[in-house]
């Protein structure tokens, strides 16, 4: 604390009023580099969201969550490895991190929710299991794991990502046309050239 009120130009007493807590702290810089410069916090606040909820199709509405939600594990990638350190000494961290993930969690129940009333979902797939799968595949640890330590670029990630769960969460004629290019849902989309890799 004494370090980041040196580097703003503050007194650390500012700090402590501000954030009261270093977990705060540290919670609050994850949701705002998750942000980006003058997004609000919130995800569900965010336009792109808006855009997920009203997509008109299933294929669609995956391919958004794909390109826009792998530039918050972008952003907040390299704070990670601070948080997983910190949440295994500190208590408030821990609960703040597992705070943050519960809603994280809740923000893509909303979105399976859509899915489901919308039939936009495989024949047979449970919700709950349908909730699992994007949770577990659509993860920062995951991103992590392949743009870093693999050293895939975002754009083939995205790709393995759309069409895992395009495989995993939609009925099997809407996944065909994603990973072979024919559907207009990834048309204009950052990672359309890639989706031949996972066909």
């Amino acid at each position: 604390m004494d370090a980041i009120a040196q580097d703003a130009g503050v007194a650390v007493q500012t700090v402590y009023f501000t954030f009261h807590t270093k977990a705060e702290l540290l919670i609050v810089a994850l949701e705002l580099a998750g942000g980006g410069p003058d997004a609000p916090q919130a995800v569900l606040d965010r336009a792109w969201v808006g855009q997920v909820m009203d997509a008109t199709t299933g294929p669609r509405r995956l391919a958004l969550i794909v390109e826009h939600g792998n530039e918050i594990y972008a952003r907040v990638g390299p704070l990670l490895r601070a948080v997983s350190a910190a949440s295994s000494v500190d208590p408030d961290v821990d609960r703040a991190w597992q705070d943050l993930v519960a809603r994280r969690r809740a923000g893509m129940s909303r979105i399976i929710d859509v899915f489901a009333a919308r039939g936009e979902l495989r024949e047979g797939l449970d919700r709950s299991l349908a909730l699992d799968l994007l949770f577990g595949i659509n993860r920062a640890e995951t991103y992590l794991a392949f743009t870093g330590e693999c050293g895939w670029s975002m754009a083939r990630y995205k790709a393995w990502q759309v069409a895992t769960l395009a495989r995993q969460l939609l009925p099997a004629t809407a996944a065909d046309a994603i990973l072979a290019g024919r559907s207009e849902d990834v048309a204009d989309l950052s990672f359309r050239e890639e989706l031949a890799l996972f066909a």
